[in-house]
Parts: structure tokens; sequence; C-alpha cells
């Protein structure tokens, strides 16, 4: 015994010395890491609303939204789990992951709403460093109340030096699952015959407190906020030093799984209708934005946190499977088919008004014109 925890010791101590990390580890790296995709077959709704940012009333624009079907103007974690179905593959995850939609702007200034194709991808991955696996942590499952956001709504330029703006992707699909062109980190102004993935990272340390609001409560209601102020507060969340990998802050030192929201457009039905040497790229979201530096994503947990920690502990549901969630043992007797997730009936719109088509006057849902 004693010369086996020698071995651990030494072992770690070598590996520690040269990525210049503690030289004391409890705790070797393991063999298989946290690692999933889970996917959402379709939106279970697309609406107005943003009970993360916007409680209560409805968003400044449009979002489409996945997974449980209590999602509303106000939902807190108790009312995630009287959700009755979700569009998403494991039954037991009632969580919502909204982004904002994509639009094309035609010559005559009007919108038309691009197709959304397969839903979307959420990778959740296992990103702790030696520094954690030396002090014996592990990777934590969100807890109730927990919500967060990746992007910035109002962003309209790029700072590589920023790991939050490194944090978005658009890919340009030259053919059907093929990248072939490096990521750009705005709206590529040119066609995508395969389509127009766009990708963002979730900040992955954790304070270990905070659920994302201003008040001690899971609830996500704010005492005092006014019509215009947003109930988000992100302070409880940072990335890691290197975005996506790397060491993180003191203040930060929890681990929850490391996501990233993957969603592909079909902007080339609009080929045809792009201006040959136009300068500027035809494309918008729903929030006015045509950089693309504005893209964000929401995040609201409505797991089961007592499966999901089982899920992150089993070496199935591990990066030896490359991601395939259909191998997860513990997700085994909740799995639902894509057929069933694309079977799944919708929410109702909540803030009526027309999103789909053309949009004629020069303005997208929510009176939000192109800045």
């Amino acid at each position: 015994m004693i010369l086996t925890s020698l071995v651990v010791w030494l072992t770690c101590l070598f590996a520690a010395t040269f990525a210049q990390q503690p030289t004391t580890c409890i705790k070797p790296q393991p063999t298989s890491q946290a690692f999933f995709v889970m996917g959402c077959g379709k939106p279970i709704t697309v609406d107005r609303l943003d009970p993360i940012v916007s409680p209560g009333r409805p968003s400044q624009h449009l979002h489409t939204v996945m997974g449980g079907s209590a999602f509303d103007f106000d939902l807190d974690y108790n009312k995630t789990q009287t959700s009755n179905r979700t569009t998403c593959a494991v039954s037991k995850d009632l969580s919502n992951y909204w982004v904002p939609i994509v639009y094309f702007h035609h010559a005559n200034g009007s919108f038309e709403a691009v197709e959304q194709v397969g839903g979307i991808n959420v990778y959740y991955q296992e990103r702790m460093d030696w520094t954690d696996y030396c002090a014996g942590r592990e990777l934590l499952a969100f807890p109730p109340g927990f919500r967060m956001m990746a992007g910035d709504t109002t962003r309209r330029d790029f700072n590589s030096s920023k790991v939050e703006d490194r944090a978005i992707e658009f890919i340009c699909l030259l053919t059907d699952g093929q990248e072939g062109l490096p990521p750009f980190h705005d709206f590529p102004n040119r066609t995508c015959d395969g389509g127009l993935q766009i990708r963002i990272r979730f900040p992955s340390c954790w304070d270990g407190v905070g659920l994302g609001t201003f008040s001690s409560s899971s609830n996500s209601s704010v005492p005092g906020y006014n019509s215009t102020a947003s109930a988000y507060n992100s302070s409880h969340v940072t990335y890691p030093s290197r975005l996506d990998t790397g060491v993180c802050p003191p203040t930060h030192s929890h681990r929850i799984p490391a996501l990233l929201y993957e969603m592909t457009w079909n902007v080339a039905a609009f080929n045809s209708f792009r201006s040959m040497g136009e300068n500027q790229q035809p494309f918008v979201f729903s929030n006015g934005d045509k950089t693309g530096y504005g893209y964000h994503a929401d995040f609201f947990n409505g797991w089961d946190v007592n499966l999901l920690q089982r899920a992150l502990r089993d070496p199935s549901c591990g990066n030896a499977t490359g991601g395939r969630i259909e191998q997860c043992g513990t997700f085994k007797e909740y799995l639902q088919s894509n057929e069933v997730q694309n079977e799944i009936v919708g929410l109702e719109q909540k803030v009526k008004g027309e999103w789909r088509g053309v949009l004629e006057g020069g303005e997208l849902p929510g009176g939000v014109r192109v800045e």
C-alpha cells in the first residue's frame, strides 16, 4: 500500500513539475474524462422570452429555445421540474438552451428567417487542470437554480486578447459536414454551401456559491429590478486561463462542465439572393447585430442533479466514447431517439408576433433594427 501510494505521488510529482503545477498531488489524473454530446432535435419554442435576462417580461429580441416544456417568462429550478417533455436526448434533462436566430437581410430592406438545421448539439466536457486533480477536486454537476450566459448581445467588435471574445466561432461548411476553412469570429463574407455552423463556449470555472442572480435565492426574481435592467449576475462564473482549458482563478476554483453549443443554419438557401461584389455580408441576428460579435447563448439548469453527477463520474460517459451519448450507461434508460425528439409538441408562442417568412418594414421581431 505504501509503495503504491509512493508511485502515485511520484507520477503526479513528475507531471506537475514539468507542467509548472503544484509539486504535491493528492489525486492523479483519471484515465477517463467526462465527455458527451447532448443533441436536441428541434426547438421547444421560438419566442421573445429570456427568463435569465428579462424575467417576467418580453425579451428585447427573439430566441430559438431547446429543451424542457416549462420554459416561460419566469423560470426557477422547481418550475423546470414541471416540464412534461423535452426536445433533448435525455428525458431527465429538463434544462433550456437558447440563442438568437439568424435572418437574411434582403436588398429591399426586408428580413427572412434562415432555417435551422438539425437542432443543436450541446457538448458537455471535462476541462480540468492538474491543479484540480492534484487538489483532489472533481467535476461538479450544475446545482439547482444555476444559470449562465456566454457572449454579449451588445458587443460589436473583436479583441483577440479577451477569452470571452474568442469563445465564439463561425464555421463555413463548404460541403455537408466538412469545414475546409479556418474558423471566423464574425459572419463570414462569403457563401457557405454546406451551411453556417456557429459555436459558442461557456465559462467553466464557478465560485461555488452564486447561481447567476443578484439574490441568494434560486428564484429568478430580482428585488428592485426595473424594466430595462438585466436580472443576470455573471460574477459566479468565469473562463479558465486558456478559454477551453487552463487554470481557474482562486476565486472560481470549482469546475463545472464546459458547455459548447453547436448550431447550423442553412445560409446556402440564400446564395441566389446575394449581391455579387457586395462589401457587406447580408446576415443578421435577431438582436440586430450584423457583425456576429454580438452572438450569445443562455443555459438554465433543469437536470436531475444526482443523475448528471453520476454521469460525470461514469467512464462510459467519458472521452473514450468520442462523445456518443448513446454509450453512456447512466443515461441508457432515459434516452430519446431523434425521431421522438422531433415529434415533441412545441409550446404556443407567448409573445405574439410573426417571425417566419419575409418580414417587411425594415424591422426584426420586437421592433429591432439593424445597427
